[in-house]
């Protein structure tokens, strides 16, 4: 006589293992991965010269780009408070240098406007930004 016996052994997938794994190799894909470092900053077309380079300090940047927009030291700013904001920045160094970075399609006029702006703001040493000639 045969009796039935119920299958009481069920397969089971155990996802534990595999969820480890997983883990740990996006762990190491998280740390081995190289950054790229990207220069934060505004895109400007200086213009050329054969002018010394100004030594990296703690410098003011004044930026002019060639759809007429101003930042200071990255920063977006409205023209009309620059002045103020020169303020801010060299209010604990006065002898600090501010660099007007200025796109080479710029017209002239507009470039003296904003150093007439750094000027009320207080700026004693104004110095223009270009890029080395290339020969």
């Amino acid at each position: 006589m045969k009796f039935y016996h119920p299958n009481t052994k069920t397969l089971k997938f155990d996802l534990t293992p595999l969820v480890d794994v997983v883990f740990q190799l996006l762990l190491f894909f998280m740390l081995t991965t190289t950054f790229i470092n990207v220069e934060s900053g505004v895109k400007v077309d200086l213009p050329s010269g054969d002018f010394a380079a100004v030594k990296e300090q703690k410098n003011v940047v004044v930026t002019i780009t060639e759809n007429n927009v101003l930042y200071i030291n990255n920063h977006l700013i409205d023209p009309n408070s620059l002045s103020e904001k020169i303020k801010e920045e060299i209010k604990n160094n006065t002898n600090s240098l501010v660099v007007l970075e200025a796109d080479q399609n710029i017209t002239h006029g507009k470039v003296v406007r904003v150093m007439d702006l750094i000027k009320k703001g207080g700026a004693e040493r104004i110095a223009i930004a270009t890029k080395p000639r290339e020969n």
